[in-house]
This record gives C-alpha cells, sequence and structure tokens, in this order.
C-alpha cells in the first residue's frame, strides 16, 4: 500500500517513497540543491517529471503495484511431488 499525504497547501496529493542512491550521486544532489537554494526532493521532482514527460498512464496500468527487475519473461512454478 502506498502512503499519500498532501503536500503543503498545494493540494496534490503525494505518495512517499524511498530511493537508494549511491554516495556520490546523493552528495552531489544535496550540494546542488544548496548552492540552487532548492530542496532536494524538488530536483528530484523535476527529473521525474522529465523523465516520464512523454510516458503515458493508461488505466489499466492503475493496477500495477510492482515492477519486475529482471527483464527475462515471468515462468510459473510448480512444485512436483
Amino acid at each position: 500500500m502506498i502512503e499519500q499525504w498532501n503536500y503543503g497547501n498545494t493540494g496534490v496529493s503525494m505518495a512517499k517513497t524511498t530511493v537508494e542512491l549511491p554516495e556520490t550521486i546523493h552528495r552531489k544532489l544535496r550540494v546542488k540543491a544548496a548552492l540552487e537554494n532548492r530542496s532536494m526532493n524538488e530536483i528530484v521532482l523535476a527529473a521525474l517529471r522529465t523523465y516520464l514527460h512523454n510516458f503515458r498512464l493508461e488505466p489499466e496500468m492503475l493496477e500495477v503495484e510492482t515492477v519486475q527487475l529482471d527483464r527475462s519473461p515471468k515462468r510459473n512454478v510448480s512444485k512436483e511431488v
């Protein structure tokens, strides 16, 4: 289940998530945010919006909870007795 909350007074429903970043990327993000007087969240959100700009979310995709990490086809596994 996704935890949702409202972002400030914007009325925009947000989902909270955890992202694991390599230490060097995290450091660059933290420094760039400080230099630009922005939050790390703002920068990550802007980058994700750019990345997902042309992606269309179809109604049948709303039920998707997770994505298979490896690109191999899914296999049905059954126990033999």
